[in-house]
């Protein structure tokens, strides 16, 4: 059995697993939940919310509250700094960095039930897209998933923060099938270094049938600057003995379209975000990549995988996480008592220790029948901007304006490329240099640092305004809003409540 065989016969199972659960949600999720009530009964949250005495999902909900991810902060530093038997018996086996609510980051355990529970989210999805494209097996797959740049790093555990490789994902099982199928540009800790190396590389693969990522701005960060970049691409493949790869650079770009998908006359599809705020760039990258099939991912968090998809939409990952639904009124529910039409906020409760964990994803049912509902990403709850995956928060950005001198807003941009506006409430900025700084404390997002590293974000620019704040509330007010509770906000999303 050829790597893709293998590979796709692992995907079927998986799926047909999925699929089961959705039929039988009832009955499936509490089975899940009380398997991870009982491994972990004797942790030290097991013993504090009494896992031992809980038979029902209901007398669950009553002993653990929803926590949003700043709340499990207290747990979580005990695990990182090497506690055992925390939030789950099994030992974590690395750690992965994500955006916090208030803070610029966590860090999330993964244990091996938790790399198990990925796998049951990812490979349905692989399932469905080699059903839909079987002709991906006849080649190769870029995937990025980690970091690209990231250095490596430990903790004072011991443990490493990221997977050895995103093949880590899919299990020791896949891991020599995947070796085969999987084309992995070389490392670099250096951007430039990167863009180009991974440019090169890519340029060699004429077998490229599968590019899968998550944001379309990365991908658009590679293809875009090939222009530029051609030279010291082609130099590099000539360097290496790949005289016919630079060639066929310098081709595609001399054609009349001057469109990359000449590089790759076998790729299949790509696999990206394509929902809210990703649309115009997932469009962007079909104007590259014309014939290619445009693959929506679902919704993965650091966390779990949440929604998988299917041929008719993303249902939820119900064979990775238990997951509860809270609707406007805040009653929780799980997927089959979903409404079509109705928004929900995702709750979470995972083999790795999450228990009623509060994602911030808010998710719209589509549909609902017997094989499940089918759900789409709405945004986060709150005040978030998310221009490429950096998920700024309202109340970190407020964290880090209160150490500017004066009155100052961030406010999001898409246009030309998407960046964010310094909108400072001063006839001048305090420093000549307020741009870099403010940049400088964003980056204790870990997501918005990487954005910025990869050319996703673009500087931030400086408005000066003053009075802004002031004509917010006036315009807030001509809306029917108080004047008084028209509370500042770091974060504007809304650019009509500005000046012009």
């Amino acid at each position: 059995m050829n790597a893709w065989a293998t590979i796709s016969a692992a995907a079927a199972r998986e799926r047909l697993t999925l699929l089961a659960a959705l039929a039988a949600c009832e009955r499936q999720q509490p089975r899940l939940l009380q398997a991870i009530l009982s491994a972990n009964r004797d942790t030290q949250f097991g013993r504090q919310h009494g896992f031992a005495k809980l038979s029902r999902i209901e007398d669950y909900r009553r002993a653990v509250p929803v926590r949003r991810d700043v709340q499990y902060t207290p747990w979580l530093e005990r695990v990182a700094a090497g506690e055992s038997s925390v939030l789950t018996q099994s030992p974590p086996v690395a750690f992965e960095s994500t955006s916090g609510t208030v803070h610029g980051a966590k860090l999330i355990p993964y244990t091996a039930a938790s790399l198990d529970a990925f796998r049951a989210g990812v490979l349905p999805w692989l399932s469905q897209l080699l059903e839909r494209c079987p002709r991906i097996a006849e080649g190769v797959a870029y995937v990025a998933a980690s970091p690209v740049t990231r250095r490596a790093q430990s903790l004072g555990c011991g443990l490493p923060v990221g997977l050895p490789s995103d093949a880590a994902y899919l299990g020791a099982e896949l891991a020599p099938s995947l070796a085969q199928v999987i084309t992995l540009p070389p490392a670099f800790e250096d951007l430039e270094r990167w863009r180009v190396g991974t440019l090169a590389h890519l340029a060699r693969r004429e077998d490229l049938t599968l590019i899968s990522v998550w944001s379309p701005t990365f991908l658009l960060e590679l293809l875009e600057s090939l222009p530029r970049e051609a030279t010291k691409v082609c130099e590099l493949l000539r360097a290496s003995g790949d005289g016919a790869a630079a060639r066929r650079v310098e081709d595609a770009l001399a054609l009349p379209d001057g469109l990359v998908r000449h590089l790759w006359p076998k790729l299949q599809a790509v696999s990206m975000w394509m929902d809210g705020s990703s649309a115009p760039y997932a469009a962007r990258v079909g104007e590259l990549l014309p014939g290619v099939f445009l693959d929506a991912k679902g919704v993965l968090a650091t966390e779990t995988v949440l929604t998988v998809r299917q041929e008719k939409g993303c249902v939820p990952a119900l064979t990775s996480a238990v997951i509860e639904f809270l609707g406007a009124d805040g009653d929780a529910h799980l997927a089959h008592e979903l409404t079509s039409g109705a928004r929900y906020r995702a709750v979470i409760t995972t083999p790795g220790g999450l228990y009623r964990y509060d994602l911030g994803d808010v998710l719209e049912c589509e549909s609902q029948g017997s094989t499940g509902p089918t759900l789409r990403f709405v945004g986060r709850a709150g005040v978030v901007s998310d221009l490429v995956g950096e998920k700024l928060s309202d109340s970190f950005v407020a964290r880090v304006l209160a150490r500017l001198p004066s009155g100052a807003a961030l406010v999001p941009s898409a246009q030309p490329r998407p960046h964010y506006e310094l909108w400072v409430d001063a006839a001048a900025p305090a420093h000549e240099n307020l741009a870099a700084h403010v940049d400088s404390l964003l980056h204790d997002n870990p997501q918005y640092a990487y954005a910025r590293q990869l050319g996703q974000l673009q500087p931030l620019d400086v408005v000066c305004a003053p009075g802004f704040a002031q004509h917010r509330a006036r315009e807030l007010a001509a809306r029917g809003m108080r004047l008084g509770d028209a509370k500042s906000c770091a974060l504007i999303l809304d650019r009509s409540q500005l000046p012009t």
